[in-house]
């Protein structure tokens, strides 16, 4: 029986869309093209998440890809990343509607150790206070040891979990460490899922949660 629901975060509770944040803070296509491979689409960004490199050590690696005019353009953007998040519609209330039945809601991320600028910013991340975020642990999903140490962490039987994530490789991984898990695909599409699961809901769509 399903007891526990465990949230990722990006593009599930907060949606994650760094291409426009580009677009609006950097006018210029070219340089804005530049900027987003530099600051998102390096493997600084994933080292973040795994608790590799520090932000010092990430930003000064970034900017060596880009020309010495745009560096500070990059460090701006750097800084103001968590502007490029905003809540998944519906999903603070849907968390409210399964604690409210007594199921326990948890995260598991993979994120930065900037996590706690996001958890001030969003009130759906202060609504769940059990997370599990992978660079505090210098792990990163899909591995098998970020969800067993996950389990350990909060005494979970994985059976009694289900899991939403947005990508299928780390909704594969968690099934591998025996939990129930479902790709994200929206707010009615997971309480669809839960109440195949057999979490009847009495909920009703509301407006986006505010920030």
């Amino acid at each position: 029986m399903i007891q526990n629901i465990v949230f990722d975060m990006g593009n599930v509770l907060l949606s994650y869309d760094p291409k426009p944040y580009v677009a609006r803070e950097i006018p210029d296509p070219e340089a804005g093209r530049l900027l987003f491979d530099a600051c998102f689409g390096g493997p600084e960004w994933k080292q973040l998440d795994a608790g590799a490199i520090s932000e010092e050590e990430a930003l000064a690696s970034m900017q060596s890809h880009v020309p010495q005019n745009l560096r500070g353009d990059l460090a701006r953007l750097f800084a103001g990343w968590p502007d490029c998040m905003s809540p998944v519609p519906g999903m603070e209330e849907l968390v409210a509607s399964l604690q409210e039945k007594g199921l326990r809601c948890l995260v598991l991320s993979n994120a930065s150790v900037r996590f706690p600028v996001l958890v001030e910013r969003f009130s759906v991340l202060r609504r769940i206070e059990e997370r599990f975020v992978s660079a505090y642990y210098r792990l990163l999903k899909p591995s098998r040891e970020i969800y067993e140490r996950f389990l350990q962490e909060f005494s979970l039987n994985p059976q009694e979990c289900l899991f939403f994530d947005d990508l299928q490789e780390n909704v594969d991984g968690a099934i591998s460490c025996g939990m129930q898990a479902h790709r994200f695909c929206g707010k009615d599409d997971a309480v669809d899922t839960l109440q195949k699961a057999g979490i009847a809901l009495d909920f009703t769509p509301a407006e986006q949660s505010q920030r």
